[in-house]
């Protein structure tokens, strides 16, 4: 069986490959540089044992969509369904996907390869032909072999998994490539390999050093303490701002950097979420022998720091319609709303504001993007650990996809566009609000301190959607504390998610967020 499949994987890719060198699909040479960042985590670095793949797609020059590919039938054989990202205006080539048999493959941009070919075939087409025909990282190796007779165009790291336990990243001249085995303890691997915009099998020049070493220093810091997962390598390693000027974590970042204004970080080309970042894919894979229909996509549209993340799976044969549709998606619109807000010096794109993420008070984006993302992993571990026991067909993956991919996007474009209203009041430095616990399942005590013995306080309870959902009679006293029992005006019990406790006094206004968690 296996030379079988061999056979049908090599007549697929050698029949792209003839297509490919002969007709270069009307694609354009662009000069832009590409500063890709990627991973490849075994599951022995896992939590669950499950590998992860991981890139921050960096390019200047389409809007970002994610596509499903049906089978097709190529030289007598049909190919593999997948799920990848493309160019809205341009699908013939795929810069990072999954298929159906659970392999998974991204790249990135090499600069210290030294070669360059004028018709060779390039890395969109040899990822299209991997996902068409691939099931194990062998069946990958021949298609490198194959392009390194005919020639690639340029030089790349590809990164690929299978759902075998085998995972890897091919440092790719024109005609050659160094694999180094994630599994491979005598080499770099040892569980993970991660590689930016440079080969170690090259020369000198070590284009993205600083940002292989910043994921390096977070993924080691991180097994220190606990196991690799899809939430940190989203969370951590795709939204990280460091660069050599300054770590400003934990946000609010107060520095000042160049002399711009304080909480202003330098993110071009030296931070891992650059400025051209422009979506973001995180694969988990799967444990050998178990279902490759349950490998999961994490997806995300436009720079990581502004966007939220999407469950996919292959097997529902689709892509949530915010993610794929028409030439201007609705996703990346609805993010790429939000760029000009963060990066917000007048004709200075270098720097971003790091408090429109997280603000002096603890409020900015990620008080909504974060809790909404953590919903959506939670979901569906749920929904995966029941699939585990039984496998779901294609009609419950596209249902519940699609299901989870509409409250992702309606949570998303409720979240207010600017936060210097009253969700960012800088307040009285004498006054404060806090609750505790927090989170809080079924009560939280809200007190507030710093406002006059005499001042009337208004304090109301918000939801995410910044609709008021409860308010409380002025509490008395210097020392002033309400206890609040997770319900509406009407005592209904709200449902769990993140809700702001706003006191408005005369001369002040103060906001603090909470998290209810049932």
């Amino acid at each position: 069986m296996g030379t079988i499949m061999d056979l049908k994987a090599s007549r697929i890719f050698l029949l792209f490959l003839l297509i490919f060198l002969k007709d270069d699909h009307g694609a354009s040479t662009s000069s832009f540089v590409g500063e890709c960042t990627i991973g490849v985590f075994s599951g022995r670095v896992t939590s669950d044992g499950r590998p992860i793949l991981w890139k921050n797609r960096d390019v200047t020059n389409a809007v970002q969509k994610f596509c499903f590919f049906r089978p097709q039938v190529m030289g007598g054989e049909t190919t593999l369904a997948f799920v990848a990202n493309a160019y809205s205006n341009d699908t013939t080539r795929v810069y990072m996907g999954l298929n159906a048999a659970g392999f998974g493959v991204m790249n990135s941009n090499t600069y210290n390869l030294n070669d360059d070919m004028n018709n060779g075939i390039d890395d969109g087409a040899i990822m299209q032909m991997a996902l068409q025909s691939c099931r194990r990282l062998s069946d990958f190796e021949k298609i490198l072999d194959v392009t390194s007779v005919a020639g690639r165009k340029d030089c790349w790291n590809f990164g690929a998994i299978d759902a075998f336990g085998d995972g890897a990243i091919y440092e790719c001249s024109n005609r050659s490539y160094v694999k180094y085995d994630v599994n491979d303890s005598l080499m770099e691997g040892d569980g993970l390999v991660l590689r930016a915009t440079f080969s170690f099998s090259g020369g000198d020049s070590l284009d993205g050093f600083a940002r292989y070493k910043r994921a390096q220093y977070l993924v080691k810091k991180r097994l220190g303490e606990e196991p690799i997962d899809a939430g940190f390598v989203l969370q951590t390693l795709a939204r990280d701002l460091a660069n050599p000027l300054a770590d400003p974590y934990p946000l609010p970042y107060d520095g000042s950097q160049n002399g711009r204004p304080a909480g202003f970080i330098l993110a071009r080309n030296v931070t891992i979420n650059r400025d051209i970042s422009r979506s973001v894919i995180v694969i988990r894979g799967v444990t050998p022998g178990e279902d490759p229909a349950l490998a999961t996509i994490y997806a995300m549209i436009g720079p990581a720091v502004l966007s939220v993340a999407f469950p996919m799976w292959v097997g529902s044969e689709c892509v949530p319609p915010m993610l794929h549709d028409g030439s201007e998606v609705a996703m990346y619109a609805e993010v790429m709303r939000r760029r000009p807000v963060l990066y917000s010096l007048q004709g200075d794109d270098d720097y971003l504001n790091s408090r429109y993420l997280v603000g002096k008070h603890g409020v900015g984006l990620y008080t909504f993007t974060l809790p909404l993302e953590n919903g959506m992993l939670s979901s569906v571990e749920d929904y995966l650990s029941d699939w585990r026991h039984e496998p779901p067909g294609r009609e419950v993956f596209a249902n519940v996809q699609n299901a989870l991919a509409e409250t992702i996007f309606a949570g998303y474009r409720q979240i207010p566009l600017r936060f210097d209203g009253e969700m960012a009041q800088e307040g009285d430095e004498g006054a404060t609000i806090a609750n505790f616990p927090n989170p809080f399942n079924n009560s939280t005590t809200i007190s507030l301190s710093g406002f006059g013995g005499n001042e009337s306080v208004a304090l109301s309870i918000y939801n995410i959607t910044g609709q008021k959902i409860r308010d409380f009679e002025s509490p008395a006293g210097s020392a002033r504390i309400v206890t609040w029992d997770g319900r509406d005006g009407f005592g209904n019990a709200v449902a769990s998610g993140v809700y702001f406790a706003s006191a408005v006094g005369k001369s002040r206004s103060l906001t603090t967020k909470m998290i209810l968690m049932k």
